[in-house]
């Protein structure tokens, strides 16, 4: 039976360190569990709680919007806000938000959700590198989540959109070590500490070449990449240059490249065809972000690449458990002689 005062039915005590949006949520959750409320009950408005307890509207509001993305309660327009399930085991709902969908973030997706418990739900969103697409979806969405997977888009304004989310329950992907690491916990690549590692490791092939190229579309927005190209270049192992594309006509025998974008690594071998040169002796080649295709074309192309499905599997234990760390995720050479 729900009882009539409002005190009875939340507790707050601010000598708590537990936030205060935190306490309204525990106790509806032990108000629940006790059988004092049940499937259908009517909740207090938010004014009505935010004026018993001198509290902020947006701490209501906070406590609500959690329990409405575990599926605890719910809204009628014009009513309020009524116990929706009586199920209290929190089920994890997951906001997972991508940038785009390529080859080997479809490897990642299905790392993350292969490595989930079958009790938990993910849901995948694009923001296709739009920062007003990027903030409408976290907007928007955040209530209906209780966990968040998120690439983040590189932007002035990144750290202040995701500030509405639980900074405990939100983890980032792939992208923004530099940038993030310091107010989000993730699994990260350190594209500029990897593309340097890989060459210091690999002097002894990039010196059979007489040029090296980086070829870095204008679309890509990893630019630590290149940070990390040209610490190589410092060491003047090789002529390096770093080029948003090349023409056929100034690909000449002993250049190395260094590919990002499939259809630049296409054109090359196309080039590479056409003069009967051989790939790995007369051209190096090197592509980034390994995929099933790359290991039969050409005979095999040298990868350089996270791991994935390391990656997708760190992300979903991080999130199971609320595990706070910065990972720096693996990042391999798959020498296929064609460098």
């Amino acid at each position: 039976m729900k009882p009539e005062k409002l005190t009875e039915l939340i507790q707050i005590d601010i000598k708590l360190t537990i936030p205060l949006y935190k306490q309204i949520v525990q106790s509806i959750y032990q108000n629940i569990d006790n059988g004092i409320l049940a499937r259908n009950d009517m909740l207090p408005s938010v004014n009505q709680i935010a004026s018993e307890f001198s509290l902020a509207r947006g701490s209501v509001f906070a406590a609500f919007n959690e329990l409405r993305a575990a599926g605890i309660i719910d809204s009628i327009p014009g009513k309020g806000y009524y116990v929706s399930s009586t199920n209290t085991k929190q089920k994890q709902n997951i906001f997972l938000l991508f940038s785009t969908f390529t080859t080997y973030k479809e490897i990642l997706y299905n790392a993350i959700l292969n490595n989930l418990p079958k009790t938990s739900s993910l849901d995948i969103y694009f923001h296709h590198h739009n920062i007003k697409i990027f903030k409408k979806l976290i907007q928007e969405q955040a209530v209906y989540y209780n966990s968040f997977v998120i690439i983040p888009e590189i932007h002035k304004d990144t750290l202040g959109i995701l500030s509405i989310l639980d900074p405990k329950h939100t983890f980032l992907l792939d992208v923004g070590f530099r940038e993030y690491r310091k107010h989000f916990p993730g699994v990260y690549q350190n594209f500029e500490k990897d593309i340097y590692s890989i060459l210091m490791d690999s002097v002894n092939l990039v010196s059979k070449y007489k040029r090296l190229f980086l070829l870095f579309p204008e679309t890509v927005r990893t630019r630590d990449i290149i940070t990390g190209f040209n610490r190589f270049s410092k060491k003047n192992i090789i002529r390096t240059e770093v080029r948003s594309s090349i023409s056929q006509s100034d690909i000449q025998k002993n250049d190395a490249f260094i590919v990002i974008d499939d259809n630049d690594l296409v054109d090359i071998i196309k080039t590479v065809k056409e003069k009967n040169w051989q790939i790995g002796k007369d051209i190096g080649v090197i592509s980034y972000n390994e995929t099933n295709l790359k290991s039969v074309i050409a005979d095999g192309i040298t990868t350089i690449t996270t791991d994935f499905v390391v990656m997708g599997k760190t992300m979903a234990e991080m999130v199971v458990v609320g595990k706070e760390k910065v990972n720096e995720n693996p990042f391999i050479m798959i020498d296929r002689k064609s460098f």
